[in-house]
């Protein structure tokens, strides 16, 4: 608890609600621990974390938010955070983490893949959140809200390697498999096969790629 007060609460709250004497500065706003609700699993959509997870997200941090790499912390430290974030809330004494999800081999990538990536981001409407061109500027971009009600903003996939759960493919693929709780982006593991979900991978992965082929001055 000492280490989680000195590290944590000025952005999650000493409660862990979220609520920070930091958190009317950041955006987005830092994860409200009450509710049990975590983006970045390897598990399936709905479930809590495993411990691993939570270890991993804490050493790493996550891209393009406040959450910066805790690496100065030993793992004994981090270990230690574990109960303090699991006594924010009551969905740990319910439930229990879901084991991770069975990752399919990946198909390689190929002018075939990206083109059927291609198909399924229209197909299952990608665009009207992330935007025609991966931009994060579809048309229900602006309103988008968690499940807190605040606002949240489609990720833009021509960024290079800035994907808040890891840039590897195999990172991408957990989110499309595991989806992000708390957020609007569903889970496809019921809807979509294996190899379609690596099409999809090799697709978004393919839009920063081409931005950067063609240097930053092409809009």
């Amino acid at each position: 608890k000492d280490l989680y007060l000195k590290n944590c609460s000025a952005c999650h709250g000493e409660e862990g609600d979220g609520w920070g004497i930091l958190a009317t500065a950041l955006y987005p706003k830092p994860r409200d621990f009450t509710k049990g609700q975590y983006k970045i699993r390897t598990n399936p959509t709905g479930s809590l974390p495993t411990d691993a997870d939570l270890i991993h997200v804490i050493y790493v941090g996550i891209h393009g938010t406040s959450m910066i790499p805790w690496d100065i912390l030993d793992m004994e430290q981090i270990e230690s955070l574990l109960p303090v974030l699991k006594s924010f809330s009551e969905a740990w004494q319910y439930r229990k983490p879901e084991p991770p999800v069975k990752i399919g081999r990946e198909i390689p990538s190929s002018k075939q893949s990206i083109a059927r990536g291609r198909e399924l981001y229209v197909e299952k409407e990608c665009w009207k959140c992330h935007g025609e061109k991966g931009h994060g500027d579809g048309p229900s971009s602006y309103d988008l809200v968690d499940e807190w009600d605040m606002p949240i903003q489609a990720y833009d996939f021509t960024q290079p390697g800035k994907f808040k759960g890891g840039a590897t493919n195999q990172d991408i693929y957990l989110r499309f498999t595991t989806g992000i709780n708390g957020t609007p982006m569903p889970s496809f593991a019921t809807e979509l096969s294996d190899d379609d979900r690596w099409s999809l991978v090799h697709y978004v992965k393919s839009l920063s790629q081409q931005k950067e082929a063609h240097g930053h001055h092409k809009h």
